[in-house]
């Protein structure tokens, strides 16, 4: 089993990455909060993305938000 999981990213705390440059990152499999943000009234992105699940780093704390749902993000990382 894989130590890291990799999803692409469309917001960095309150930072939208912008249209077509998503950011591929890897996360650890473990120490990361899974958050379902599909009925977020701002899960849509000025970007013209939609976002649907929230990581936040256990080692940085940093908010990272991606296409994936918690329940998508909780089954790569295993």
């Amino acid at each position: 089993m894989a130590n890291t999981f990799t999803v692409s990213v469309y917001q960095i705390n309150g930072y939208v990455i912008p249209r077509d440059q998503a950011q591929r990152i890897a996360f650890p499999t473990t120490g990361n909060l899974f958050i379902d943000v599909t009925a977020s009234p701002t899960r849509s992105l000025s970007s013209g993305y939609n976002v649907y699940g929230l990581i936040i780093s256990g080692v940085t704390g940093n908010w990272y938000y991606t296409a994936e749902t918690a329940a998508q993000l909780a089954t790569l990382a295993g």
